[in-house]
C-alpha cells in the first residue's frame, strides 16, 4: 500500500471510530433520557390544559381554601368538590380534570407527582377516590382512595386489577391525608405487558406500595387517562354534604420521551429544575 492509500485508509478509520462513538453516547443519551412533558398551570388561572369527563363538572382555580389554607407553592392551586346531595349521576356529584393520555406520551416508563389537601369541610366517610389511572385495556386499574372512615383518612392503594387478577391493596399507616394538610402523592410505573413491569407509589417521599417483575399493561395499551377526583362515594346520596373540598398543586409528568431533567424515575428522585416564573398581573378567582 501506497503512502496515499495508507494516509485515506487511516482517515476512513478515524471517521469510523468517530462515527461509533457518537451512536455509542446517543444510544446511552436515549437510554436515560426523560424529562417533564406536563405541568399544571394552575397560575395562569384556569384548568385549560385539563380536558372535562362528560358532562362532569370541572374543577376551579383558587387562592385559598374554604377554610382558609394557602395554594402549596405559588398564588393559586386547583380546588375540586364532592356533592353528595345530588343524585350520582348529576353533573355536580362530583368536579373533576382529566388529563388525557395524548398530553404525556411515553415509551414505557412515566412518574406522576402531584400535591393535594383535604380541607375541613370533607365529610369523614366512605367511598372516595382521589385520583384514578386506567389503560382502558380491561385488565388493570389503579386508583387512590383516603378512607375518610379510618381515623385520620389513611390512603388505601388500590391495584383494581393488573394482568386481569385482583391487586393487592394498602393502608397507608402513619399517612393521614384528611389532617388538611398538604401530601406529595408520586407514581411510577414500568409499563410492560410481560413479566418486567413495575409500580411503585410514595407517599411524602416514602414508598408506600411496590410491584416487581410484573405485567403492568396489556400489550399494545397506555396507561391514562389520569382522572383528578373520581366518585364520591358508591351509596351517594345525604349521608355526604355538598362541600367536600379537596385541592391539587404542582401536578408534573415526567415520561422516557422527555428531555432534561435531572435524576430518575424509578426511584422520585427527578427533577425538572427551578421553576419559571408565575405570570404577573393575573386574576385568579
Amino acid at each position: 500500500m501506497n503512502r496515499a492509500a495508507w494516509s485515506r485508509a487511516r482517515k476512513l478509520l478515524v471517521i469510523e471510530r468517530l462515527a461509533v462513538s457518537v451512536l455509542a453516547i446517543t444510544c446511552v443519551a436515549a437510554s436515560h433520557a426523560a424529562g417533564r412533558v406536563f405541568s399544571d398551570d394552575f397560575e395562569s388561572g384556569n384548568v385549560s390544559k385539563w380536558s372535562a369527563d362528560g358532562t362532569r363538572s370541572m374543577c376551579t382555580v383558587a387562592q385559598s381554601g374554604v377554610d382558609g389554607g394557602a395554594p402549596h407553592a405559588g398564588r393559586a392551586m386547583m380546588a375540586c368538590n364532592w356533592n353528595g346531595t345530588v343524585a350520582w349521576d348529576h353533573p355536580s356529584a362530583y368536579s373533576t380534570v382529566v388529563l388525557p393520555q395524548s398530553e404525556w406520551k411515553y415509551n414505557s416508563e412515566f412518574l406522576i407527582r402531584l400535591w393535594l389537601r383535604y380541607d375541613s369541610d370533607v365529610s369523614h366517610s366512605y367511598g372516595d377516590k382521589v385520583l384514578r389511572l386506567d389503560p382502558n385495556d380491561g385488565l388493570d386499574g389503579l386508583y387512590i382512595i383516603p378512607q375518610m372512615n379510618q381515623p385520620g383518612g389513611p390512603a388505601q392503594i388500590v391495584w383494581e386489577f393488573l394482568n386481569g387478577s385482583q391487586g393487592p391493596v394498602y393502608w397507608g399507616q402513619g399517612t393521614t391525608v384528611g389532617d388538611q394538610k398538604w401530601h406529595k402523592l408520586e407514581i411510577y410505573m414500568k409499563a410492560s405487558p410481560l413479566a418486567t413491569g413495575t409500580a411503585r407509589v410514595w407517599i411524602d417521599g416514602t414508598l408506600r406500595h411496590e410491584l416487581a417483575n410484573a405485567v403492568t399493561v396489556a400489550a399494545g395499551r397506555t396507561w391514562g387517562p389520569l382522572y383528578l377526583m373520581s366518585n364520591w362515594s358508591n351509596n351517594p346520596g345525604s349521608e355526604h354534604g355538598a362541600n367536600n373540598h379537596v385541592y391539587w398543586d404542582d401536578v408534573e409528568v415526567y415520561t422516557d420521551l422527555g428531555t432534561g431533567a435531572s435524576g430518575k424515575m424509578s426511584d422520585a428522585t427527578i427533577t425538572a429544575g427551578p421553576a419559571p416564573d408565575p405570570p404577573h398581573g393575573v386574576t385568579v378567582h
